[in-house]
C-alpha cells in the first residue's frame, strides 16, 4: 500500500485489560491469503477528518441511486456530455439524444445503430463510443459510424463513402479521430470541421513501438493512442500552409518528442480520462493513471489478483466521475465492482443488488452540477441520492453496507472479548433497521461462525453515536464482520479483550 492515506490510518493496538480502539478498515484489501488480510469496504468509503475531529478518519456512506428516466430497453451502453445542453446515449442497439431546453427534456429516438461486427478484431475489445463536438457528432458501432448534427429533430445518418471502417472514434481540434477496424497501429481522421469527409490519405500510424490501436482518446491538448503495445502521445501540429498546393497532403498529428510509454493496455473498455489523468487497466493487471506523461500504479497487490482472476481481463469495464468532492474510477466487474477514492487513494466495493455483487452503473455522464448514471440491465437512467431521507435507498430499496475489519491476533496464547462498541452516527434517521449484524470468523474469514449479534441502534427522540454487545469469547485470531441497511457513517470500533500478546 502506498499514499498519505494509509498513514494516517489508526495504528493496530496490542490487546490490554480495556477498552482500546481496534485496528479500522480504511479500503477493500482481500490478499489471496485471507487470513493475512481480508478487510473490505461495501458501500463505505473512507473519509480523511481534520486533526481536532472526533476520529482522524470516518467511513462514509456511498450515495445510492434514484431512478431519472428510462431511455430505450438497455442496457446503457455508452453516454457522453462533451457539448453543454446536450447528451447522447446508446442504449441496447437504439442511438439517442437528450436535449435540455428551459420546458425539460427532449429526448429523441434517432434509430437502430445495431450491434459490432467482430471481424478481425475480438469480440470481447469492441464498444461503442460517441464523439460530440461543434461540428456535430459520431457515434462509432464498429466498423460503422453513424452522424447527427445537435438540434432538435435532426436525423442520424450513416457515415458513407470513403469511410474506411472504426473500431473507436474521438473529438479534437475540429477533427473526428478513429482507430482504424484493423489489428493494426492505424488511425485516420475526418475533414476538419465534416464528419462525413474522409480523405483516403488522411492517416497515420501510431508506431513508436510494435502496436495494435485499440482506442483513442482525446486529453487536454492531446491524442493519446493506446495498444496492445503501448500508448502514444499525438498533437495537433497546425497548418503548414503546404496543404493549398496542388498534389499536396496534409496530415496535421505529429507524435510528441518523448510521447512513447511502453506500458500497454489490456482492454479498450478500461479507458476514462478524469483527474487530471487517462486511466487504464494494463496487460499485467495494474491499473494505471497517467501522471504528466508517465504510467503510475495505483492499484493493490489485492486489486491485481481480483483483476488477474478474469479471463479474459477484457470483461471489465470502467466509468469515472465526481462527487461531493471526491473523483471516483470504478472497475465493474461481472461479479463485483471495486472503486478507487483520488481523493484517499483507497479502494473500496460498491454493490447495488447485494453485498458481493456489481454496482448497476453502466455510464456516466455529467448535467450541470448533477450526475446521470446509466445502467447495467435497463433503459433507466439515475441521479445519486444526496438528500438525507433517502440516502440510505438504492433504487428505492434499503442500500446494504458491510464492513469487514483487519484480523485481530493473540498471539500464541488465547485472547477473550468480554465487549465491543461501535461508534457510530445512528437514529432513525440514518438506520433503516435500526439495528445492527455482527458476526465473526475464527479462521481468518473463510467461515463465520460467530453470532450474528444484534446491536439495537435505533435512540428514543434522538441519537445514539455508541451501540454494544458482550461476551463475545475466546480465540487466537479474530476477523469481525459488521452489517446494516441505512446511510450512517461509522467513526471507530472500540473492543474489552483480555489475555493474548502484550
Amino acid at each position: 500500500m502506498s499514499g498519505a492515506a494509509r498513514t494516517a490510518a489508526p495504528a493496530p493496538a496490542a490487546p490490554t485489560g480495556s477498552m482500546q480502539r481496534i485496528p479500522f478498515p480504511l479500503e477493500s484489501y482481500e490478499h489471496p491469503s485471507k487470513p493475512l488480510n481480508a478487510k473490505h469496504l461495501y458501500n463505505m468509503m473512507s473519509e480523511l477528518e481534520p486533526g481536532d475531529s472526533r476520529t482522524k478518519a470516518a467511513l462514509v456512506p456511498t450515495p445510492g441511486l434514484t431512478a431519472v428516466m428510462a431511455v430505450g430497453t438497455g442496457p446503457i451502453q455508452a453516454m457522453n456530455d462533451m457539448l453543454p445542453g446536450v447528451r447522447y446515449v446508446v442504449s441496447g442497439t437504439h442511438f439517442f439524444r437528450i436535449a435540455y431546453p428551459l420546458t425539460g427534456p427532449v429526448v429523441e429516438d434517432l434509430g437502430d445503430i445495431g450491434t459490432p461486427d467482430s471481424g478481425t478484431i475480438p469480440d470481447y475489445d469492441l464498444m461503442y463510443t460517441i464523439a460530440s463536438g461543434a461540428a456535430g457528432c459520431v457515434v462509432c458501432v464498429p466498423p460503422r459510424a453513424y452522424t447527427c448534427d445537435h438540434s432538435v429533430g435532426s436525423p442520424l445518418n450513416q457515415v458513407g463513402g470513403g469511410f474506411p471502417g472504426a473500431a473507436s472514434v474521438a473529438y479534437h481540434d475540429g477533427y473526428f479521430v478513429f482507430s482504424s477496424f484493423e489489428n493494426s497501429a492505424k488511425f485516420f481522421i475526418s475533414g476538419l470541421w465534416d464528419p462525413n469527409d474522409y480523405d483516403a490519405l488522411d492517416f497515420a500510424y501510431s508506431d513508436g513501438l510494435p502496436n495494435v490501436l485499440r482506442r483513442i482518446v482525446s486529453y487536454r491538448s492531446d491524442l493519446w493512442m493506446m495498444g496492445e503495445g503501448g500508448l502514444e502521445i499525438w498533437y495537433d501540429a497546425g497548418s503548414s500552409g503546404l496543404e493549398t498546393m496542388p498534389g499536396t497532403s496534409f496530415f496535421p498529428f505529429r507524435r510528441r518528442a518523448g510521447g512513447v510509454i511502453a506500458t500497454n493496455l489490456s482492454t479498450p473498455r478500461s479507458v476514462c480520462v478524469g483527474d487530471n489523468s487517462v486511466w487504464w487497466i494494463g496487460h499485467d493487471a495494474i491499473v494505471y493513471r497517467s501522471v504528466n506523461y508517465q504510467a503510475t500504479r495505483v492499484s493493490t497487490h489485492a486489486v491485481e489478483e481480483v483483476l488477474r482472476s478474469l479471463v479474459p481481463l477484457s470483461m471489465v469495464s470502467s466509468v469515472f466521475y465526481s462527487q461531493q468532492g471526491h473523483s471516483f474510477y470504478a472497475i465493474n466487474f461481472p461479479f463485483r465492482t471495486l472503486v478507487y477514492d483520488c481523493e484517499t487513494q483507497l479502494w473500496h466495493d460498491r454493490a447495488s443488488d447485494a453485498v458481493g455483487g456489481r454496482w448497476r452503473v453502466n455510464a456516466v455522464a455529467s448535467h450541470g452540477p448533477d450526475l446521470l448514471f446509466g445502467d447495467a440491465t435497463s433503459g433507466q437512467l439515475f441521479n445519486p441520492t444526496v438528500n438525507v431521507a433517502d440516502a440510505g435507498l438504492e433504487l428505492g430499496a434499503p442500500m446494504t453496507r458491510q464492513i469487514i475489519f483487519p484480523p485481530l491476533w493473540a498471539g500464541t496464547s488465547r485472547a477473550f472479548c468480554s465487549r465491543l462498541e461501535v461508534e457510530m452516527e445512528s437514529g432513525d434517521t440514518r438506520l433503516t433497521d435500526g439495528d445492527l449484524q455482527l458476526d465473526w470468523s475464527d479462521d481468518g474469514g473463510f467461515t463465520w461462525t460467530g453470532g450474528p449479534r444484534t446491536l439495537t441502534a435505533m435512540a428514543v427522540n434522538g441519537k445514539r453515536q455508541r451501540v454494544f454487545t458482550t461476551r463475545l469469547g475466546s480465540f487466537r485470531q479474530r476477523v469481525f464482520r459488521l452489517t446494516w441497511r441505512g446511510a450512517a457513517t461509522v467513526y471507530a470500533v472500540d473492543a474489552a479483550i483480555t489475555g493474548g500478546a502484550h
